[in-house]
């Protein structure tokens, strides 16, 4: 059993990593931020606490006692926001600031398991994208680089540093999929990209036990996506079928450029691999996102 502090734990990734954790046998700490949130914490069996993560003595007097901090703490831009560079400060600062102040505080020989996303990974069309890949970043994903630095960083004082590479969520309950399915009900298939380029995708479900598999995997870097990526048309295809249409509209190409680098990004055909993290503690992904259509329903 480890003592886990883990922050983000009451977002759409830690609602399933916290009851995964002390289902695991893990004494767990979860950063919350009201007291809905902390009566929700408790309710689990998990401990709330209440700190400031741009605070560093308060993080450290937080973690102190902790055997491994899991952060997933983010504050992702959704909707016509994400336009804007703005938008993405409130996250740029977490995946800067708060992950170093975080990684500062793991104790001496301590583990740190950071967030980091594919998405920056360069194009690769049909094959498959590893660890080793290029990456072109964005200015909306270029602080992740800070993020992975603060979890090598824990190496230094004989800890163990683990950034998980998540491809896109799938969860029915966030509110890019909620999006996904209401412009789909319209007749649109709002993500951007050639129909025939791979789209790598994670259930929340897989995500959180990679979380907990990543307690006993080497220092390093690990991608996290389903064992199946499909093309964005069958994707299209399948969620057209949940809301009765024969077919979605996909936007016009030019409407790429309206959401700048980000948009771009996102674009790109990644068929993710997670051999590495298989190799390395077992995991394996068990959710196929294809089927996971037919769960955002008809209404709304």
């Amino acid at each position: 059993m480890n003592r886990v502090f883990v922050t983000g734990g009451t977002g759409v990734v830690g609602r399933r990593t916290v009851p995964a954790l002390l289902g695991a046998g893990h004494d767990v700490s979860v950063v919350v931020r009201s007291e809905e949130a902390a009566a929700r914490v408790a309710a689990a069996g998990a401990a709330p606490v209440r700190v400031d993560l741009f605070d560093p003595d308060a993080v450290r007097a937080a973690v102190e006692g902790h055997d491994a901090v899991v952060n997933l703490a983010t504050a992702i831009p959704t909707g016509a926001s994400a336009v804007r560079p703005s938008a993405w400060r409130a996250n740029d600062r977490l995946r800067t600031e708060a992950s170093r102040h975080l990684a500062d505080a793991v104790p001496d020989g301590g583990r740190y398991i950071g967030e980091s996303i594919t998405f920056p990974y360069a194009d690769g069309g049909t094959g498959w994208v590893d660890e080793s890949a290029d990456r072109i970043y964005v200015p909306q994903n270029e602080s992740v680089r800070d993020s992975e630095s603060a979890a090598a960083s824990v190496a230094g004082r004989g800890g163990i540093g683990v950034s998980l590479r998540f491809a896109m969520f799938w969860a029915p309950d966030s509110a890019h999929i909620e999006s996904l399915a209401a412009a789909a009900r319209r007749g649109w298939w709002l993500l951007p990209g050639a129909p025939d380029g791979v789209m790598s995708w994670i259930d929340v479900d897989d995500a959180a036990r990679a979380v907990v598999a990543a307690l006993t995997a080497p220092a390093g870097v690990y991608n996290v996506g389903e064992g199946d990526p499909r093309p964005r048309s069958e994707h299209a295809d399948a969620l057209a079928r949940v809301v009765g249409r024969s077919r979605l509209r996909t936007l016009p190409r030019w409407t790429e450029r309206l959401g700048g680098p980000g948009a771009e990004s996102l674009t790109r055909s990644h068929r993710i691999s997670s051999q590495r993290l298989t190799d390395a503690t077992g995991w394996k992904p068990e959710i196929e996102v294809i089927g996971r259509w037919a769960d955002v329903g008809t209404g709304g």
